[in-house]
């Protein structure tokens, strides 16, 4: 009995200290100790619903269009969201011969080689682009050397406070107790029930298109600038190319030969934009009379395939989209180079 006591206290232990600490949660989900929630979809993992349950799969391996002129090199820089990161996208989805990616909250320290083509490509999907540009582009540091810096906080106090965070330890412990296939399952049917019954799911997501697709509620939460349905000014608008123009300027001094733009579509925006009074974000950025740079637009293209363009029980979209994206993105890029070897 004593031994069983101990047991239970010494497990109950390891489970509070990795509930509280993101880097112990995250070396037990390296060796497979749990699963990570996602592997059915981000959207999934909030609403819990049956209907959206969609297995994580591999994209096959894409092939981006050979260079014309291959004498002089690439190397493309992406500050990005999640659409890509590293398990979507990489290296080898662009005809380039460098790359670096970077999340908006990171910093980038860059050594230009200035005998190459230096791109800049900034990847912002739509809930996001106002919060971006709010502000010109900050996050981009020439050096002597290029790497990655994650801006965290190193003061004691400030990561106590993370870690005591009531929703983010709440999300950590739910990860380390509640993400099997048992309690998923069980959580699965609590969920349907609760719809069926009460026509009623969780708050973090929305159901659109006839309840025929789910949908994070930062897409549709209209009071938010995360929303597609968020009034935006004139003035407003002016601010974020204005913004643009300051970052393109500052990255033309370091050295950069292009800088280009993508909006990655809102779901909703893309499967029922007349969920609301939809703002256009994403046409009157691009049609916007002052802005500078070159952009990739999908938003029509998407809208044309439907629901094949995203994923069902997630935020992200599908191979087939994100191939149609690296189309455009290496189109763009090999007609930059073409036309500066002219």
């Amino acid at each position: 009995m004593k031994f069983l006591k101990y047991t239970i206290l010494v497990l109950g232990c390891i489970i509070w200290a990795c509930g509280l600490n993101p880097t112990l949660l995250a070396l037990v989900g390296k060796y497979k100790l749990i699963t990570d929630g996602y592997q059915y979809g981000d959207l999934y993992r909030m609403a819990n619903l049956s209907a959206f349950k969609d297995p994580r799969k591999e994209c096959p391996d894409y092939t981006p269009p050979a260079r014309k002129d291959s004498s002089r090199k690439v190397h493309l820089y992406i500050v990005g969201d999640s659409f890509t990161e590293d398990q979507r996208v990489g290296k080898s989805d662009f005809a380039v011969d460098r790359y670096q990616y970077v999340k908006w909250s990171d910093m980038l320290h860059v050594k230009l080689d200035t005998s190459a083509t230096n791109i800049l490509l900034l990847e912002s999907v739509e809930r996001h682009f106002r919060q971006h540009l709010a502000t010109p582009v900050t996050s981009i540091i020439p050096d002597s050397t290029t790497f990655v810096q994650r801006v965290t906080t190193t003061k004691f106090m400030h990561k106590l406070d993370e870690a005591f965070n009531g929703k983010q330890a709440q999300d950590r412990f739910e990860a380390l107790l509640f993400q099997n296939e048992a309690f998923l399952k069980v959580k699965e049917w609590k969920a349907d029930f609760t719809y069926h019954l009460f026509h009623r799911i969780n708050t973090s997501v929305t159901l659109v298109d006839n309840d025929r697709s789910v949908v994070s509620y930062m897409d549709t939460d209209t009071p938010h600038v995360t929303s597609s349905f968020s009034k935006i000014r004139e003035s407003e608008l002016d601010s974020l190319v204005m913004n643009l123009q300051i970052t393109e300027d500052s990255a033309l001094a370091m050295g950069f030969d292009l800088v280009a733009l993508s909006i990655i579509p809102n779901k909703v925006s893309v499967l029922q934009p007349e969920y609301d009074v939809y703002n256009q974000l994403i046409e009157r950025a691009y049609q916007h009379p002052k802005l500078p740079v070159p952009y990739i637009d999908v938003l029509s293209d998407f809208r044309n395939m439907g629901t094949a363009s995203y994923l069902k029980g997630d935020s992200h979209w599908t191979c087939e989209a994100q191939n149609l994206w690296l189309n455009k993105v290496n189109t763009l890029i090999n007609s930059f180079v073409d036309q500066e070897n002219i």
